[in-house]
C-alpha cells in the first residue's frame, strides 16, 4: 500500500466523503421506509453505484415499477459518463489492471476530482487516483448502510432528503469555482442545463444537456485552457 498516495487521495476526497455519507445515509433511511432490508440497499449501493439513479429507484421501488424500468432509467441517467468520461481514457489506459475497475467507479463527483484538482508531486498518480475512486465508493456504501441501518431502528420522517444529492453537487461547484481561474465550464454548464430544460422538457435534461456540454466543452477547450492559464 502507497501511504503517502492514500493520505494525498483522503485529503483530495474529503469534500466528497462528506458528501457521500449523509446522501448514502438519507437513501439508506428512505429504503428503509418503504420497508426494504439493510441488505437492499448495501446491493444497491455496491452494484449499482449510482446516486441520482438510487435515489428515483427509491420512487420506482415504492410505485412497483419493473426492474427493466429501473434498469433502463439508471442507464438513461448515468449514460453521460459516456461522454465526460472520454477526457479520461488517456489517464486510465495508464492503470493497467485497474482501468475496469476504475471506470466501474466513475461518478460525477470522482470525475470533479480527477479533472478538478492539481495532482501532488512526489506521488504515483496511478495509485492516487485509484485510491480517490475506491475511497470515495467506500464511503458510498458506508453511507448507505448506515442509513439502511439506522431507518430499521428508528422510524424516520425522510420527507424533503432527496436534496441531499444536489447540495453536494452545490459544495462541489464552490470548491471548484475557487480552484479556477477560468469561469467558462461553469457558464456552459449552467448555460447548457437551461437550454436542455427548455428544448428537451425535465425528463430528458440531463442527456441533453451532457452531450451540448461536452461538445462546447471540446469547440472551446484552447481558449478555456488559456484564460484559466492567465
Amino acid at each position: 500500500m502507497d501511504k503517502k498516495a492514500l493520505n494525498e487521495a483522503l485529503k483530495t476526497s474529503l469534500p466528497v466523503i462528506l458528501g457521500y455519507l449523509p446522501s448514502g445515509f438519507a437513501f439508506g433511511l428512505m429504503m428503509s421506509s418503504l420497508g426494504q432490508k439493510v441488505i437492499t440497499s448495501g446491493i444497491m449501493a455496491i452494484l449499482m453505484y449510482a446516486g441520482a439513479g438510487q435515489y428515483i429507484a427509491v420512487d420506482f421501488i415504492k410505485n412497483n415499477s419493473p426492474l427493466i424500468t429501473i434498469i433502463v432509467t439508471t442507464f438513461l441517467i448515468n449514460c453521460k459518463h459516456l461522454f465526460y468520461g472520454l477526457s479520461l481514457i488517456e489517464t486510465f489506459n495508464k492503470t493497467g489492471r485497474k482501468k475496469p475497475f476504475l471506470i466501474f467507479l466513475l461518478t460525477d463527483e470522482t470525475y470533479a476530482l480527477l479533472t478538478g484538482t492539481v495532482y501532488p508531486k512526489n506521488v504515483n498518480t496511478n495509485q492516487y487516483i485509484f485510491y480517490i475512486a475506491v475511497i470515495n465508493y467506500l464511503s458510498w456504501i458506508a453511507g448507505c448502510v448506515l442509513g439502511a441501518v439506522f431507518g430499521s431502528v428508528v422510524k424516520f420522517d425522510t420527507t424533503g432528503l432527496d436534496f441531499a444529492m444536489t447540495a453536494l453537487f452545490l459544495v462541489i461547484l464552490t470548491s471548484q469555482l475557487k480552484t479556477f481561474t477560468t469561469k467558462y465550464p461553469f457558464i456552459i454548464g449552467a448555460g447548457t442545463a437551461l437550454f436542455a430544460l427548455m428544448l428537451f422538457g425535465k425528463g430528458n435534461i440531463l442527456l441533453g444537456g451532457a452531450i451540448m456540454t461536452v461538445i462546447l466543452l471540446v469547440v472551446l477547450r484552447e481558449r478555456i485552457e488559456k484564460d484559466d492559464n492567465r
